[in-house]
């Protein structure tokens, strides 16, 4: 019998757009395979989707720009201890910022793997590097992976 995961998907809303559409096919799909799909946002008009096709929603404005957003790190961690999570999947770089610290503070032994997706083409920065971090780092097109090995010093195998 195969293990039953608990994945974490964050991002700043679920509103529209490309981001958010990958986020519930990825949702869905966890669903279907039989685990457990838990996705953080500041809500919109998807979450209904969401939550009908089997998934959790936890509303909390993570990709909100301000000092208040940091204070997601201690119930990010609360969360991920009691919830035995298995992977989270940071889509966005102020919500990876937040799951990278958090993930700091809990020991290894209990942190669940890191992914991250880029999406598009950020500007080159440190705050921006943060979606290289992951633990494996999903690119939706090989431009935006060529992009990535270009700007970053980043291992191509993750």
């Amino acid at each position: 019998m195969k293990k039953e995961l608990t994945v974490i998907q964050v991002l700043p809303s679920l509103v529209s757009g490309g981001v958010e559409k990958g986020t519930l096919e990825v949702a869905k799909f966890l669903v279907e395979k039989g685990h457990k799909s838990i996705v953080i946002s500041g809500g919109g008009r998807m979450v209904d989707q969401l939550i009908r096709e089997g998934s959790n929603h936890i509303q909390w404005p993570i990709g909100k720009k301000s000092l208040f957003t940091i204070t997601y790190l201690v119930c990010l961690i609360r969360l991920m201890q009691k919830t035995n999570v298995d992977i989270i999947h940071a889509r966005s770089r102020l919500p990876a910022w937040i799951v990278f610290i958090a993930l700091k503070l809990i020991s290894k032994k209990r942190r669940p793997h890191f992914i991250t997706t880029v999406h598009g083409f950020n500007s080159v920065s440190l705050y921006s590097s943060i979606m290289t971090k992951g633990d494996r780092v999903i690119v939706v097109s090989n431009a935006i992976k060529s992009f990535i090995l270009k700007h970053y010093n980043f291992d191509k195998n993750k």
